[in-house]
């Protein structure tokens, strides 16, 4: 294979913004299915939830005391005490269904026991006396003079009956779990999770960490960084393996996951234009469309996406780590969020703390570490360290910032384009 473009792919060599195009122009969202709460963490609404009750279902009390009518206790302090009769308990859990008395008495009330009908507030038990002994005509001594519905949580306060709680293609995550098991809602219908099959290649490498190293090898360190960074995500991802520099047996792997209709499948490495860089041919040979291959990033310039028959997408990542990272984080999450129903990312605005000169024609991604200031703003520092090789200065990124092709520096106190390392997936 060589340079020449129209040979497998008229996307060569194109813009960082042509490549995420390219990739949403070839993108479907996924099938939906229903699942039951307890697995729903992580997962995408695919349709909006109505609440089916009111939550409160009940007026109920916000604390310990007693359920008095306001009007009686007008003007009650603790030199001018309002005494009431003692009528009744409820306690959290209780059901009430009597015909109350509620003039001139108190019923005695826990936190989140159902108020009493006929009466309008509750004095907290602080602000009382228990007089009489127990069963025996006993009274309340109140000393203050509590507004109308004071302490009292009304029914439908928190959510209402037929509103809208949750619109389709948001996050789900523990609030909003809490939220529809409080409605009651067990089961909620959700964009499927896409398959992703994660490959290693090269012979260099070694995916057993106990094992000593030969000169030549290193230890495989995409594998687990691609994994951890999925699991993040809302996909099933696995490990498919290392193949070292064995086409034939590479291209056997990769049929049984076209024939398992696996939806994404990732390799790093031998996807540049190296002798042992086969991951373009095999995917021709074996029906795909290269949709693109290089990108005017850097580092990361040899990513390539493409689609094969059965809808299977393929992102050959290259295999130095920071390009792979960059890979994973702009273009494979670009493709989850569309493919599980969620907008394209947007960056945020940072305010650039230092100076980074760049290559004009190539946009550049280069590792950061941002932090809110004294004014509440949003700032980053480029790190240095900004070889595509080079793992260490990710110790203290927590983001990217983007550079624009048209660029050639980036000056203190600029405007940058930023992305948080963690993909937001709201």
């Amino acid at each position: 294979m060589n340079d020449n473009k129209n040979s497998y792919t008229e996307n060569y060599m194109i813009s960082f913004e042509e490549a995420l195009k390219l990739i949403s122009e070839n993108s479907s969202v996924l099938e939906s299915e229903i699942i039951s709460l307890s697995e729903s963490n992580g997962r995408i609404l695919s349709e909006d939830i109505i609440s089916p009750i009111s939550v409160p279902t009940f007026d109920n009390s916000a604390m310990d005391g007693y359920a008095v009518n306001a009007k009686d206790l007008i003007g009650a302090t603790n030199e001018s005490p309002v005494i009431l009769k003692l009528i009744g308990l409820t306690a959290a859990g209780d059901n009430i269904s009597q015909a109350i008395d509620n003039k001139m008495t108190a019923w005695k009330i826990m936190t989140g026991a159902p108020v009493p009908e006929g009466y309008d507030s509750v004095i907290p038990v602080e602000n009382t006396t228990l007089l009489g002994e127990e069963n025996d005509n006993q009274q309340v001594r109140c000393i203050s003079s509590p507004l109308k519905g004071a302490h009292i949580r009304s029914s439908g306060e928190d959510f209402l009956e037929n509103d809208i709680v949750l619109t389709k293609n948001q996050l789900l995550n523990a609030n909003k779990i809490m939220a529809l098991a409080s409605l009651g809602i067990e089961k909620i219908k959700t964009v499927n999770k896409p398959d992703i099959a994660v490959f290693s290649t090269g012979k260099e490498l070694i995916d057993d960490l106990s094992k000593t190293l030969e000169p030549g090898q290193i230890y495989n360190s995409n594998m687990p960084y691609i994994l951890e960074c999925l699991k993040e995500l809302p996909v099933n991802a696995y490990n498919a393996g290392t193949n070292y520099d064995d086409v034939e047996l590479y291209q056997q792997a990769l049929q049984k996951e076209l024939d398992k209709n696996t939806q994404i499948i990732i390799s790093t490495g031998a996807v540049s234009m190296g002798d042992f860089d086969f991951i373009p041919q095999t995917i021709i040979k074996m029906g795909g469309e290269i949709i693109f291959h290089k990108s005017k990033i850097r580092p990361g310039k040899p990513v390539l996406f493409a689609k094969f028959p059965n809808g299977s997408f393929y992102f050959g990542l290259p295999g130095n780590p920071i390009s792979a990272t960059i890979g994973l984080r702009f273009f494979v999450t670009h493709l989850i969020r569309l493919m599980t129903s969620m907008p394209a990312e947007k960056p945020l605005k940072a305010k650039l703390l230092n100076h980074k000169t760049k290559k004009k024609g190539f946009a550049g991604i280069l590792k950061a570490h941002s932090k809110i200031d004294s004014d509440a703003s949003l700032t980053v520092d480029i790190l240095s360290g900004q070889e595509s090789f080079k793992i260490h200065p990710l110790l203290d990124a927590n983001g990217w910032v983007v550079l624009s092709e048209s660029s050639e520096s980036a000056n203190l106190d600029d405007l940058v384009d930023y992305y948080f390392s963690t993909v937001n997936y709201e």
